[in-house]
């Protein structure tokens, strides 16, 4: 994987962590360690187009973790996030009313990293 000479900086880390933590997701798990080490990858290399495949497999190659781990694990923190929490700070976050297609994996992981390479 190429990797540009951008760094995360801890600020940015936080930023994305307290977005995440905002939308409901709980922050302990792997799952939603891993979309936030995705979006990380997505701002750091400026990718403007992803596929699943391709950030699973940089998550792969960064942790160790076979692809059906991946996919489970971000799926679990996805499906299992405080929804009350989600349904609350949507509007906050997203800038439009809430939307369930958007915490499919996908979807949510290029949301997050748009909105985070707007504020940084």
């Amino acid at each position: 994987m190429n990797t540009s000479e951008y760094r995360i900086s801890p600020n940015e880390v936080l930023h994305i962590t307290n977005i995440l933590r905002s939308l409901g997701l709980n922050t302990s798990f792997i799952g939603t360690k891993l979309i936030n080490k995705s979006i990380q990858y997505i701002i750091k290399n400026d990718l403007e187009f992803i596929t699943l495949e391709k950030i699973y497999s940089y998550l792969h190659c960064e942790y160790g973790f076979n692809i059906h781990s991946i996919r489970n694990n971000i799926n679990y923190a996805l499906s299992n996030r405080n929804k009350k929490l989600s349904i609350k700070n949507f509007e906050k976050v997203f800038g439009y009313e809430y939307y369930e297609k958007n915490f499919e994996p996908k979807l949510f992981i290029e949301e997050i990293s748009n909105i985070t390479k707007m504020k940084i």
